[in-house]
């Protein structure tokens, strides 16, 4: 009797095992990336990142012709944009940014990823580059990693533009006191116009 309830016990740790063990296909940068802390964060690393979709619900723990100039080292990111801020309600930001990055994710095109309380990751499908949606204190800011391809690039403007709708949108839009939105823009305002000057003009 020993004997069995010993395997028994042996049989559940294996299962536990097996089932706390994660894949990551498809989406998996050829890269590696640097945080400003010089640790570097790996999408497939449960303990690290977790995926928005399970993330945000509780279910699981940058258009040109020539794609823009990046440091030779992939893992160095470059900065896209950035919006200075005034106030910022980083939780509630997170979520709905989140919320809205998952809402991109189109046909495997892109894959959102929650790296941190305060950064999402944007990951392509060709691998060649990904862009983090960084929540500092005072700024809202853009990195790119990577050797963006074109199709990457062009891919980066969309989604961008959009994600600066959103954040419009959360900043100005509906009956909303200042002091209870998610984020105030430093003044005078025009950090979303600044934003989005830096990129391809979308298509009418």
């Amino acid at each position: 009797a020993a004997t069995a309830i010993s395997a028994m016990i042996r049989l559940s740790g294996l299962i536990l095992l097996l089932s706390s063990t994660t894949t990551c296909q498809g989406f998996v940068p050829s890269f590696k990336l640097q945080t400003p802390s010089s640790t570097f964060r790996n999408p497939c690393h449960h303990e690290q990142s977790t995926s928005l979709n399970g993330g945000l619900f509780g279910l699981g723990g940058k258009e040109s012709e020539e794609p823009p100039s990046q440091p030779d080292d992939a893992s160095v990111p470059a900065r896209v944009l950035e919006i200075p801020l005034s106030s910022i309600k980083k939780g509630g930001l997170r979520f709905s940014l989140g919320l809205h990055l998952v809402g991109l994710q189109d046909k495997g095109t892109w894959r959102a990823n929650q790296a941190s309380d305060n950064v999402l990751d944007m990951f392509f499908k060709d691998n060649s580059a990904m862009f983090s949606l960084i929540l500092e204190d005072e700024s809202v800011v853009i990195d790119r990693y990577g050797k963006p391809s074109l199709a990457y690039v062009l891919q980066e403007s969309l989604v961008l533009h959009s994600v600066l709708d959103e954040i419009q949108t959360l900043a100005f839009e509906g009956d909303i006191e200042d002091e209870n939105r998610l984020l105030q823009l430093e003044e005078p305002g025009d950090g979303i116009e600044k934003a989005r000057a830096t990129l391809p003009a979308r298509k009418a």
